[in-house]
């Protein structure tokens, strides 16, 4: 249960970060600023599937 709360406060600032960011640029680029949003949540994501996975690799001792 605690880990599924982690996961979803972590995607939750994810999202809050894309959509300042993407709010901060409207001004200049206009609608592509949603490019830029989501741009941020994909390098997100693959980066919490990059930590997970390593995670689960150390723990069976390194093994594929």
């Amino acid at each position: 249960m605690r880990e599924q709360m982690t996961t979803w406060l972590d995607m939750l600032g994810l999202v809050l970060i894309a959509a300042g960011a993407a709010a901060g640029l409207h001004p200049l680029i206009g609608w592509a600023s949603l490019a830029v949003a989501g741009a941020i949540v994909l390098a997100g994501s693959a980066y919490a599937v990059r930590q997970t996975a390593a995670a689960r690799k150390s723990e069976s001792g390194g093994a594929a």
